[in-house]
């Protein structure tokens, strides 16, 4: 690369000849610490295209660099603090209540795990619901470590209820929630079907309405008067059936991370 020289003095072509590789040297060095760290970060994080969101960015980011300013510890801190729900399944469940549940959790940040029960640890994972559709559950129930988990949801259906009834693994783990006082919940036929048969009723407790009779004796409310009841000292929540189902979403958000996401929750659903 040459500059023009045609009409300048002897001085001013010397100070050109000084300055012009000066500064063609910096523009290549700046190359060279370009390509450099740019091959440096794709060797350390792997290749990030401009299109993947910032988010995922900083999560790489985070997962190299742990300490954030000031030495605070920053990395996955959310993820950690994730609540972790199980939502039971079988086949004969309730898709609506099962839906909505699973559903309304995830909008509020909860990590919900859909977990087979049917006592066949290598069987398929799929379910048929109650009407007739189809769902893949993630797991077994059997393969889930549940002690890791902060919540153990029912939905209804009365087969449904009946396959979760029939499950020895399913009612030693509600059962040793109780001992532990940790959190579970049912909705529609399972606190009749599940908690009642079982002592795993709370003191305040309903269900889904043609079944009050099979609860009534063995609380100490009404349990028509309640669209979702929770039972903070029990530490059992239950419900009445699908038209409740994303009432009882929201108040198991409630117990889980707390009044202002689960309103917000509520809110963005419509029935706030």
């Amino acid at each position: 690369m040459t500059f023009p020289t045609k009409g300048r003095t002897m001085g001013e072509r010397k100070r050109l000849s000084t300055w012009v590789p000066f500064f063609l040297s910096a523009i290549a060095m700046a190359g060279i610490l370009y390509r450099l760290t740019t091959r440096y970060a794709k060797t350390k994080m792997g290749y990030i295209p401009n299109r993947v969101n910032f988010a995922r960015r900083a999560t790489i980011r985070a997962t190299m660099n742990p300490r954030g300013r000031n030495g605070l510890v920053r990395a996955f801190a959310s993820s950690n603090e994730k609540k972790k729900v199980i939502v039971c399944v079988a086949d004969g469940s309730e898709e609506i209540e099962t839906s909505c549940i699973y559903d309304t959790l995830v909008r509020g940040g909860v990590d919900v795990r859909l977990a087979k029960v049917d006592g066949q640890p290598a069987g398929p994972l799929a379910c048929i619901m109650s009407r007739g559709m189809s769902f893949n559950a993630e797991v077994h129930f059997e393969d889930i470590k549940t002690d890791d988990y902060d919540m153990i949801v029912l939905p209804g259906g009365l087969p449904g209820s009946k396959a979760f009834a029939a499950s020895d693994s399913l009612k030693s783990t509600l059962q040793k929630r109780k001992e532990d006082g940790k959190w579970y919940a049912a909705i529609c036929a399972a606190p009749a079907i599940v908690l009642e048969p079982n002592d795993l009723l709370p003191k305040t407790a309903t269900c889904f309405p043609a079944l009050h009779n099979e609860i009534e004796s063995k609380i100490e409310n009404d349990p028509k008067t309640s669209r979702v009841v929770i039972d903070r000292e029990g530490k059992v929540v239950t419900s009445q059936g699908p038209g409740t189902s994303l009432e009882f979403g929201v108040e198991l958000l409630r117990v889980l991370v707390g009044n202002e996401k689960a309103d917000e929750v509520a809110k963005g659903l419509l029935i706030a």
